[in-house]
């Protein structure tokens, strides 16, 4: 088995050594095809209600029908703008956090971080870890690839909501399970403790 340091693409991950394990950072930019594809819906949910509204604008005088007609459409159009700037935020989150791993054979410990301020920490020891499971990541995937992107997940042994994301952004499987190999290395984890 190799350990992936030359082969890993450093626009995905970034590899550093560590005495005690290994450091991988998740940059930001690294899934952009899926960011666009959110940032371009939403922009559409924003444009074209102001479109249809801005139509229905009286010209010019003060027509009943018109009016009416605006405050009625304007009750059921004006949830599109909201959904519109929900999903562009979402998109500029994708394309601005970025995720910093580190493994040992003690502990892993990630870092999500958003245009460079912390957002999140998390911590898990290695011997509370029942398995490294891969998934894919619905919100990275894009219409335009033809590989899904893959996910990493340390699922905790009893509680749920202490699972941990250490890779994110693996486009294809055979990048998932160089990542996951990696991992559990670093992390003492046997081998059957590893899900595709």
């Amino acid at each position: 088995m190799t350990d992936g340091t030359g082969a890993l693409p450093r626009n995905i991950v970034r590899l550093s050594p560590r005495p005690d394990g290994i450091e991988l950072y998740f940059p930001p930019l690294r899934a952009p095809a899926g960011a666009l594809g959110l940032g371009l819906f939403g922009a559409l949910c924003v444009a074209l209600p102001l479109f249809a509204l801005s139509g229905l604008l009286p010209m010019g005088g003060n027509e009943a029908h018109s009016l009416l007609a605006l405050a009625l459409l304007g009750a059921f159009v004006a949830p599109f703008p909201v959904f519109g700037v929900v999903f562009v935020g979402l998109a500029v989150y994708l394309l601005a956090n970025s995720l910093t791993v580190t493994v040992s054979s003690s502990a892993i410990r990630t870092v999500r971080r958003v245009f460079g301020l912390v957002l999140k920490q998390r911590e898990l020891n290695c011997a509370d870890i029942v398995s490294l499971e891969a998934q894919i990541a619905a919100k990275y995937q894009s219409l335009f690839s033809t590989e899904p992107y893959y996910r990493l997940a340390a699922r905790h042994a009893t509680l749920r909501h202490n699972d941990l994301v250490v890779a994110e952004s693996l486009q294809g499987e055979a990048l998932m399970a160089q990542m996951q190999a990696l991992i559990a290395r670093h992390a003492g984890l046997a081998e059957g403790r590893m899900k595709a």
